[in-house]
């Protein structure tokens, strides 16, 4: 049997994927939010929805703070969207005007 359970792990060695139905989070860490159906897979997040912000405390958060938001398993995708393109436009600076519309909506959401 343990020689079994052994070639078990070696085979699973490489997956590192985790899976979370329903996180709700109250002031963990001065954030708010939940998030609902979380996979994680090589050290990212993607969620069917997820929100978490931050509420002012008159210290160092002077209004509502949106820190981290998912819909439809889109956000990183989104990302490296908005990451190749603002490298484009940086380096090259031949955008297309769909691409330049692209890139504007993107920055408005990674603000």
């Amino acid at each position: 049997m343990n020689r079994i359970l052994e070639k078990i792990s070696w085979k699973t060695r490489r997956f590192h994927l985790k899976y979370q139905s329903f996180v709700l989070y109250l002031n963990d860490n001065d954030t708010w939010g939940f998030s609902v159906m979380t996979f994680t897979h090589r050290h990212r997040d993607y969620s069917l929805l997820s929100l978490h912000f931050r509420l002012p405390n008159k210290t160092n958060i002077k209004g509502l703070s949106l820190d981290w938001w998912d819909v439809l398993f889109l956000r990183n995708y989104l990302w490296s969207l908005y990451d190749d393109l603002s490298d484009s436009k940086m380096w090259s600076n031949n955008l297309t005007r769909l691409d330049e519309f692209k890139l504007m909506l993107l920055s408005k959401l990674f603000k």
